[in-house]
């Protein structure tokens, strides 16, 4: 670990994680959640449901909640086809349309737990998009999108993450990353969808030798990226001040093990950013920044420390009232049988001023 990181962090600016209880959602399932806030005033996210990080009958489901997260309805499923559905991104547009992109992954085993030969050998199949008009009751029929895996050509691993956004112009922006099987290794990016995610393009590199990317749009027009870092994981940031055509030099936030991270702005202007603990106490973390731009680095809150290992985090938050956030994420309490012992986890807290 970088030992600029290696600070103390006082009790003054350390929120109790008591101070947040943690509602299990969902049980045998919940990996990866992605929320986000539908315009009927329903909270919505995404889970990895059927198997734990790898198995052939993942699958992606649906939970709501239409009480400000304090209660959640049993889970749907969104996709469940022939092989691994997984990685999902989620979004709304201005019209109500729900986007779900995700990854297909196959090249398994007879068992359909572990994938043949080696890393190279695992396939994942394009972008794939499927569309809601009834707030995420039905969906669409699943799409490739044809010029994401042209992009790649099969010649990597590919996956969307977090929150698909919609820029004032109509253009929708999704974030991509790629592990590419030559020198490039882990590539960030951007696409962009000028029909309201039917098809995508323009592809720009946030950053290499990142992955896991949570974008925002903030009210000055600034976009920001938090992204994982392929080497240590640790969270950095970068921002676009001309609709996503150039960004700036990633700066890291995060410790290593601190990963992934979700951004959304607050009602009163400040940027909030959650994401995964995987030092001990492992669990979920919160900092703010006033604009983006500055980050306590020392100062974080901590809405859960009670995860037994380091299968656990990718926190996604919706602001549910002023200054009040539900949190989603997910943890593995028995690592030896982690579908059976995974939950999806949300906690409602209190902003601090």
């Amino acid at each position: 670990m970088n030992r600029f990181f290696l600070f103390l962090i006082t009790a003054a600016a350390l929120a109790a994680a008591a101070d947040f209880p943690n509602q299990v959602i969902t049980k045998g399932l919940g990996y990866f959640p992605v929320a986000i806030g539908l315009k009927n005033g329903d909270v919505l996210a995404v889970i990895r449901a059927g198997a734990p990080h790898i198995g052939v009958k993942g699958r992606l489901d649906l939970i709501r909640s239409s009480d400000g997260g304090k209660t959640w309805s049993a889970p749907w499923t969104a996709i469940d086809e022939q092989f691994d559905d997984r990685n999902p991104a989620l979004g709304q547009l201005k019209d109500g349309t729900i986007i779900l992109s995700y990854a297909i992954a196959s090249g398994y085993d007879e068992t359909g737990l572990r994938f043949k030969g080696g890393r190279n050998d695992r396939i994942f199949d394009g972008v794939y998009l499927i569309f809601s008009k009834d707030n995420g009751k039905t969906w669409s029929k699943p799409i490739r999108d044809a010029a994401i895996h042209q992009f790649y050509a099969n010649k990597g691993h590919i996956s969307p993450y977090g929150k698909i956004i919609q820029l004032p112009d109509g253009a929708v922006v999704m974030a991509v990353y790629f592990e590419f099987f030559d020198a490039r290794g882990n590539q960030s990016y951007i696409f962009t969808s000028k029909d309201n995610g039917k098809t995508w393009g323009n592809p720009v590199l946030l950053g290499e030798h990142f992955n896991e990317t949570g974008i925002q749009r903030l009210k000055d027009g600034r976009l920001l990226a938090a992204m994982r870092s392929e080497k240590g994981g640790h969270i950095a940031i970068t921002e676009s001040t001309d609709q996503g055509k150039t960004w700036s030099k990633p700066n890291q936030i995060t410790a290593d093990s601190e990963h992934p991270a979700d951004l959304i702005q607050l009602r009163d202007g400040r940027v909030l950013m959650v994401f995964g603990e995987r030092n001990a106490p492992r669990g979920v973390h919160a900092m703010i920044s006033p604009d983006g731009r500055a980050w306590e680095k020392g100062k974080h809150i901590v809405l859960s420390d009670s995860a037994p290992n380091g299968d656990c985090g990718y926190p996604s938050s919706v602001e549910v009232g002023k200054g009040k956030v539900v949190t989603l994420y997910y943890q593995v309490d028995d690592a030896k049988n982690a579908l059976a012992t995974s939950t999806s986890r949300a906690v409602v807290w209190d902003v601090p001023k």
